[in-house]
């Protein structure tokens, strides 16, 4: 397993911009321009992917199901995936495909996606990690509501069947996901017990104020992908749309990322920056002479204050028992740092 994928030539992981998924999942309630409209949108929103999903109803539940008859309904053929995939082509976005079952891997495989999302439904199915692992491409893991031991047997799995670019993904698939079941810092344990890229999949109310900005916590927390749902209009409350943002959010919601992710900076040692250097010119305190002083004169407590000055900090008030008795060779005007020059050899 390696710390970072590769995407079409980009690579996601530490030290780099966060990707961003658009996940479509079935708000194009069985139409094909309504996918295609869901793309576009994802396109302007300046993502870097976009999610279709390929399911067959048949494969994926039983007919007793009491989703069964909804997906029915919605169920798209191949042939209008084939044209949907190529909309999503002529984008210049990356294509995903969410697959819930074998006959979708291999129409994935066929169309050529560029990753594949394996839902934390498929975490236990060996089968479908094999056969995603065998296309060769990234892939997604959905790890919600799943133990540790489940994640590391599928890692297992895919790994014996040549599976290497894999995305642990965290999140919990809740229609809405309530915010105090999102639990965040999983990303982090993830992190720490994987050797693999953590992403977060976002199912919380996208009505909350805090829709829009919980991913920004998934980013500090570390997350290398975001994947967020979108819909047309939520008010039409068609499938999956409890989590989705509309087009203009999914716009501010890319921006906002963006934006943050900036200021994320780096954990690893590194000399202070230019930007660090200016803080402690305007910042940090300086001893300096409490009152115009003379040549002779003992260095004590009553001589010194320790103030800002504004100018590039000299010696700083901790060292102060290096200037305690000390006798000056020269004067020191009043307001003015004390220097180490300033000082009489002891």
């Amino acid at each position: 397993m390696t710390p970072t994928v590769e995407i079409r030539g980009r690579l996601m992981g530490d030290g780099r911009p966060v990707y961003i998924l658009a996940e479509m999942a079935c708000a194009h309630d069985g139409s094909p321009e309504k996918a295609k409209r869901l793309i576009d949108a994802a396109k302007a929103a300046k993502a870097d992917g976009v999610q279709l999903q390929f399911f067959c109803t048949d494969e994926l539940v039983t007919p007793n199901n009491k989703i069964h008859s909804l997906l029915k309904r919605i169920e798209l053929d191949r042939e209008q995936w084939r044209d949907i995939h190529a909309h999503a082509r002529q984008s210049g976005l990356d294509v995903w495909a969410c697959t819930f079952d074998l006959p979708s891997v291999a129409l994935a495989g066929e169309l050529g996606v560029d990753g594949i999302k394996l839902n934390s439904s498929d975490l236990a199915s060996p089968d479908m990690i094999r056969a995603v692992s065998a296309l060769g491409i990234p892939f997604t893991l959905g790890t919600g509501a799943s133990t540790l031991e489940e994640i590391a047997q599928a890692l297992d799995v895919a790994r014996e069947a040549g599976g290497e670019d894999i995305v642990l993904m965290h999140g919990v698939q809740n229609f809405p996901t309530a915010l105090k079941d999102a639990n965040l810092k999983r990303i982090k344990l993830l992190r720490s017990l994987f050797p693999n890229c953590v992403g977060y999949a976002d199912h919380t109310d996208a009505s909350l104020p805090e829709a829009k900005v919980i991913d920004l916590t998934a980013l500090g927390m570390g997350a290398c992908l975001l994947e967020k749902h979108i819909t047309l209009d939520r008010s039409e409350k068609g499938v999956d749309y409890q989590a989705a943002l509309e087009p203009q959010e999914l716009k501010e919601y890319v921006a906002a990322v963006r934006g943050v992710e900036t200021g994320l900076g780096s954990d690893a040692l590194r000399p202070l920056t230019e930007s660090d250097k200016q803080y402690r010119k305007f910042q940090k305190k300086s001893i300096v002479a409490a009152r115009d002083l003379t040549a002779g004169q003992a260095i004590t407590g009553d001589t010194v204050r320790f103030l800002r000055t504004g100018g590039t900090p000299a010696i700083p008030p901790s060292r102060f028992s290096e200037l305690d008795g000390r006798i000056l060779k020269e004067g020191v005007s009043a307001m003015t740092p004390i220097k180490m020059e300033h000082l009489a050899e002891s």
